[in-house]
């Protein structure tokens, strides 16, 4: 009915919204890595620089990187925000408030209960016992990273191909 050119629109949509599914499963692990970075800084910071907590929160969101790095970063500087308002808000709260203002929808739970315990123990003790905390929360992450890169490439390659499938199928059935 459509001829080639019709067939080929199909495989080219069919390929376009596999890659695009792709790109979604592919966003957690974009966000788990920045978490990651930003994490890791923050812990270089504790150990190398005595800062205030909004300053900390400040500079370790420039430790975030890419697309969602940016999510990652705007969220630590809400957090900082809230802080510099309200300093007697504390860590935990005002890391709450910054989920409210910087929501990130393909965040998973762990990756969050691991942020939110972070920031539970970032308000309180020393920058030594501070340091540690984002040493656990690293070692809470690192494993969720990997088994989300695992899980995402699979499930990304999968999808390309049912795209891919499901295109060509629409193609030659309306030629």
């Amino acid at each position: 009915m459509m001829g080639a050119a019709g067939a080929l629109c199909c495989l080219l949509a069919g390929t376009a919204a596999g890659s695009w599914l792709r790109d979604r499963r592919l966003k957690r692990v974009r966000t788990l890595c920045a978490e990651l970075e930003a994490v890791g800084g923050m812990r270089l910071l504790l150990e190398q620089e005595r800062l205030s907590l909004p300053e900390l929160l400040n500079k370790a969101a420039r430790y975030a990187t890419g697309d969602c790095g940016e999510r990652v970063g705007g969220r630590f500087r809400a957090a900082a925000r809230a802080l510099e308002k309200e300093p007697l808000l504390g860590m935990e709260q005002a890391y709450r408030r910054a989920c409210e203002q910087e929501p990130i929808p393909w965040e998973g739970a762990e990756e969050r209960e691991a942020m939110e315990a972070l920031f539970m123990q970032m308000g309180s003790g020393t920058a030594a016992m501070r340091a540690q905390a984002a040493a656990a929360c690293l070692r809470r992450l690192k494993p969720l990273a990997q088994a989300a890169r695992e899980s995402a490439e699979a499930g990304g390659k999968l999808c390309m191909q049912m795209g891919v499938l499901l295109g060509l199928m629409a193609g030659i059935a309306l030629w």
